[in-house]
C-alpha cells in the first residue's frame, strides 16, 4: 500500500506522464548514495584493467592477439591439446616470446625418416639437376618471349598492308552493290519503257516482265561469256599453229652436218 501511494504521487491520475511534483526519494543528492574505492595494490592488475577498457573491439583475447601479431603464452591445458605443428608454427613467429621450449619442437627420428622419404618420392632429382631444369625453363620462356614479340613487329609492320586491303575489299562491296543497285533500276525502266505505261513494281504483270527481262540478261551474258572463251580458244590455236610453222622454217634453213 505504501509503494501505490509512492508511485501515485509520481504520476497523474489518468495520464501516463510523470508529475511536476517530485517524489520525495528523488530529491535525494548523489552525495548520500554510498561510494565504492578499490585500491590496487598490484600495479599490473590495474594496468590488465586499463587495457581491457581501452579495447573496444569485442575481440576474445586470442583473436585480438592474432590481429595484433602480440606474441601468446600458452597454458599448460593448451599445451597438451595443441599439435606440435601449431606450436612450432607460434614459436616460428614469436621466438621464445611465446613461451615454448623449443626442446620439444626438435623432430624425432620417426618423422625425419618419414620426411626424408617423402623428399625421395616428391623431389626425385638432385638440386643440380633442378637447378639445371629450372634454367632451360626460364631460357625457353624467354626465347617463346622473343618469338612472340618478333612475331608482333612484323604483324605491326604489315598492319598498313592489312588496312589496305579491307579498304579495297569494302570499296570493292560498295561498287558491287552500286551496280547491282544501277542494273536494277535500269531493268526497271526498260521493263515500264515496255510495258509502254508506269505500273506499280509489286504488280504481278510487272514482276512477270521483270523476270523475262532478267532472263534474257543471262542468256545474253552467257552467250557473251561462250563467244569471249571461243575467241580466246582461236587466237591460242593460232598462235600455236604460228610457233610450229616459225620453228619448222628454222629447222630447214639450218645447214647440215654433212654441208659443213
Amino acid at each position: 500500500m505504501t509503494l501505490y501511494r509512492v508511485l501515485q504521487t509520481g504520476f497523474r491520475k489518468g495520464s501516463r506522464r510523470p508529475s511536476t511534483h517530485r517524489c520525495v526519494w528523488s530529491q535525494q543528492t548523489t552525495t548520500d548514495l554510498p561510494t565504492e574505492v578499490v585500491d590496487y595494490d598490484d600495479k599490473s592488475q590495474y594496468e590488465d584493467i586499463i587495457e581491457k577498457k581501452r579495447n573496444k573491439s569485442r575481440l576474445n583475447t586470442r583473436h585480438f592477439q592474432e590481429f595484433h601479431k602480440l606474441s601468446r603464452q600458452l597454458t599448460e591445458d593448451e599445451e597438451q591439446a595443441f599439435r606440435l605443428s601449431y606450436q612450432r608454427k607460434l614459436y616460428g613467429l614469436h621466438g621464445a616470446a611465446s613461451g615454448i621450449n623449443p626442446a620439444k619442437l626438435w623432430p624425432s627420428m620417426e618423422e625425419m625418416n618419414w620426411n626424408k622419404e617423402y623428399e625421395r618420392v616428391s623431389c626425385p632429382n638432385s638440386i643440380h639437376e633442378m637447378i639445371n631444369k629450372a634454367i632451360k625453363l626460364k631460357e625457353e620462356e624467354q626465347r617463346m618471349l622473343k618469338q612472340r614479340q618478333e612475331d608482333l613487329v612484323h604483324k605491326v609492320a604489315k598492319l598498313e598492308g592489312w588496312k589496305k586491303e579491307v579498304r579495297q575489299r569494302i570499296e570493292k562491296q560498295e561498287k558491287e552493290a552500286q551496280e547491282a543497285k544501277g542494273k536494277k533500276e535500269r531493268l526497271i525502266e526498260e521493263v515500264r519503257q515496255i510495258l509502254g505505261y508506269r505500273i506499280d513494281p509489286r504488280d504481278e504483270r510487272f514482276k512477270e516482265a521483270l523476270l523475262q527481262k532478267e532472263q534474257a540478261e543471262r542468256k545474253a551474258s552467257k552467250a557473251a561469256k561462250k563467244l569471249e572463251r571461243q575467241q580466246r580458244m582461236i587466237e591460242k590455236l593460232k598462235k600455236a599453229a604460228s610457233n610450229e610453222t616459225d620453228a619448222k622454217t628454222t629447222h630447214e634453213n639450218k645447214p647440215s652436218e654433212d654441208s659443213l
